[in-house]
Formats: structure tokens, C-alpha cells, sequence
């Protein structure tokens, strides 16, 4: 509680008060340098803005509250580097991941904060795939410039997060776990109040209705898809488990109802219904697909290399390839069908093999109205996937 109220005389601003199982800290919230990312972190920290988990469940609830930090970041010499926080548990077998809470954002990584001792960022998977995970970052960072949104910095309690930084480790999992109790959001000044979270372009998460009737010997069931959204449909016969449909439905452009026949004779006696959907406020950008499409890539780097890459408009036939690294001559050759289409919905994940034997997974972004766009990815030997070369640079598609 020290930090806490020992922050209650700091001038105008958003603060975030964090109480740990390790000790508190106070974070200014930079509004509005990075509104988008600063909106979605209050809203998910009061409860404000609802969320879902892998499941589709919706909830209006503080999102952080009892979570972990479930990463920490080290060099080889122990040195503490950042630590993160924010994801949902999921376990799986033996295993627990952690995921976001149930949607992208696009990036603000140009905003002109840099990644200094102190700063708050949010944690993603590629381009313009911000959510609820974040890191402070625990010493400078300066190579993470460009990569991630920076929206705020530690204003009290530093020396929490570098203990929280120093845990030991397995993995990058702390060996016990460092526990997020609450994070409580404060509002100083005429500013800081006027700032509404609804106004941002954060995607709205959200139950959607569903209509049942009889026909025949059916039981009929619709929910309707709106433009910009996902959607996930469940349906159990106990509340325990359910069977759905994940929220690869698609990113819905145009809006329609979907209708589904069940045989009456095959529900239980209780049947219950479930649709949910994440919003997006700011049009879609991600392509359906790569079909057809003229991707051309340059790699960060000394060599400098353009990878230049065409997809046949049928899956089953094979695509094109130029590489030119510097001044040398084009290689020419093949790119074998079977490549892979990940969409989301300012991002997309693409992967492929061409005929030099080697595979490729790119990470895309896409910004509204922006030509040339950011990427990451690696490539790799088909024959070793261990020996894994990461790539950063920019892209153009026709």
C-alpha cells in the first residue's frame, strides 16, 4: 500500500498502481503518445472493457487481477532484462501457455517512445498483434525499438520490478510463481478524465444473440455475423462442456445470418447456446489470402536481401521466386505448393518451401493505408528445423 498512496501526489495523468506478491509499483500511462494500447490495458484492468477467453466465454471483469508474471527475460549472465505479464493460463497436457484476451490490436511501435530502464510495453507474436500481455522492461533496450508499443514507464517502485526480474528461473518461467494481485487505475486532472477508452479503435468483445425455433423435426438456430468481426458459436447439453466452432470462422466483411438444422432427436433434454464475438472498430486490413499475390521482401541486414515471391491463384500449383542478395545476379526457382495462410485482423501468418530446400514463416503486418509494411519470420533447412535464421524487414504486396 506504500507506493500507492505515497502516488496520490503526482501531477496530472493515468497511473497504474500494481500490488505484487513481491511488493507495489506505479506506472505512468502515456495516453497520449499511445492511446490505443493505454485504453485497452484500463479497460481491462477495471473491468470497463469485456473480454474472452480460448473458450468464448465473455467476461466483465478486471483481466490482471490474481494473474502472473509468467516470463522473465535474462542474458546468459543472469542479467534481468524485462518481465511479462497479462496472459489468460491455458493448459495443455502437461504444459500451460498463455494467451491474450481474445483479440489483436494494431501496433503504435513509431510513436517516438523508446525502450528505456522502466517502460511498459505490449508483449506480441508479430506485427500489429497487440493485446493484453505486457513487459517492463527491466534495463535499456534499444534493439526492441520498432517491434513493440511502448505506452508508459515505472514512476515508483523500480526496485520491485528489478526483484521481480532477479527471480530465479526454469525457461523463463519464474520457479515460484510472482503473483499480479490487482492493478488500480487512478485518474489525475481534467485531461486524464476526459480520456474515454470507447474512442480508441479498441475491438469490443461481446455475447451475441441467438434465435431458436422448431422446423419439422429440426430445431433451427441463427446468430447473426456483423461486418469486422469474429465469432465463436457453442453449443452443451450440462454448462460443463462444450463443443464450438473457434473463432477461425473468418473475419466477417459483409454481414448475414448464419442457420443451423439440428435434429431435434439427436439434443439432450437441456441444450444451451452460446455465441460470442470480438468487434473491430477499425476496418479490417489483412487479406483474405495470398492467392494470386506479389509479395516482395527486403531483409534487414548486411546482405541485403530482396526475396520476391508469387502465389498461383490455385493452392494446388506451384509459385515463383527471385532472391538477389546485393549486387549479385537473381536466383531464380519454384515455390511448392502447400504454403500456409494464418489470418488476422491487421496481421497474417504465412509460411512456404521453395525448391532450395528451404522453408520460410513470415509474420505480416498490415496498416491502414501503409504500402510497405513490417515483418519478422525465420527460415530453416526442411531437412533440420532447428537451424533457425530470424528475418525482420519490410514487404510490399500487389
Amino acid at each position: 500500500m506504500g507506493v500507492a498512496l505515497s502516488a496520490y501526489g503526482q501531477t496530472e495523468g493515468i497511473y497504474a498502481d500494481f500490488t505484487t506478491s513481491l511488493g507495489d509499483f506505479t506506472v505512468r500511462l502515456d495516453y497520449e503518445r499511445a492511446p490505443r494500447a493505454v485504453a485497452s490495458f484500463v479497460g481491462l484492468a477495471t473491468g470497463e472493457k469485456a473480454w474472452a477467453d480460448p473458450q468464448g466465454n465473455i467476461w466483465n471483469r478486471p483481466f490482471y487481477d490474481g494473474s502472473i508474471f509468467h516470463r522473465v527475460v535474462q542474458n546468459v549472465d543472469t542479467n534481468s532484462i524485462a518481465v511479462q505479464g497479462g496472459g489468460f493460463p491455458v493448459v495443455s497436457g502437461t504444459a500451460t501457455n498463455f494467451s491474450n484476451a481474445g483479440f489483436y490490436m494494431l501496433e503504435a511501435v513509431t510513436n517516438g517512445l523508446a525502450h528505456s530502464n522502466g517502460v511498459i510495453s505490449l508483449a506480441n507474436s508479430g506485427p500489429n498483434t497487440d493485446g493484453s500481455q505486457f513487459f517492463i522492461a527491466a534495463t535499456n533496450v534499444p534493439f526492441w525499438n520498432g517491434s513493440y508499443t511502448v505506452f508508459g514507464h515505472v514512476m515508483i517502485g523500480m526496485g520491485v520490478v528489478t526483484s521481480i526480474a532477479a527471480v530465479a528461473v526454469q525457461a523463463e518461467r519464474p520457479v515460484e510463481d510472482v503473483i499480479l494481485h490487482s492493478v488500480v487505475i487512478r485518474r489525475v486532472g481534467a485531461s486524464a478524465d476526459a480520456f474515454l477508452i470507447t474512442n480508441q479503435g479498441v475491438p469490443v468483445a461481446e455475447s451475441g444473440p441467438v434465435r431458436a425455433y422448431t422446423s419439422g423435426t429440426n430445431m433451427v438456430l441463427e446468430f447473426d455475423l456483423v461486418p469486422q468481426s469474429e465469432t465463436v458459436f457453442r453449443i452443451s447439453d450440462d454448462l460443463k462442456t462444450w463443443q464450438s466452432s473457434d473463432w477461425g470462422l473468418g473475419i466477417q466483411t459483409n454481414a448475414w445470418t448464419l442457420t443451423r438444422p439440428f435434429a431435434r432427436d439427436d439434443l439432450g433434454p437441456a441444450t444451451f447456446l452460446h455465441a460470442a464475438r470480438i468487434r473491430y472498430p477499425i476496418p479490417v486490413t489483412s487479406p483474405i489470402n495470398n492467392r494470386g499475390r506479389y509479395f516482395t521482401f527486403y531483409w534487414d541486414g548486411i546482405s541485403g536481401v530482396k526475396y520476391e515471391v508469387i502465389f498461383s491463384t490455385n493452392w494446388l500449383q506451384q509459385g515463383q521466386y527471385r532472391v538477389t542478395t546485393g549486387t549479385n545476379a537473381p536466383v531464380l526457382g519454384v515455390v511448392f505448393f502447400g504454403d500456409r495462410w494464418t489470418r488476422e485482423p491487421y496481421s497474417a501468418r504465412m509460411s512456404f518451401t521453395d525448391d532450395s530446400g528451404q522453408e520460410y514463416s513470415y509474420s505480416l503486418g498490415f496498416n491502414p493505408g501503409q504500402v510497405t509494411n513490417r515483418f519478422v519470420g525465420n527460415y530453416w533447412p526442411v531437412t533440420n528445423a532447428a537451424l533457425r535464421h530470424p528475418i525482420s524487414g519490410v514487404f510490399t504486396v500487389q
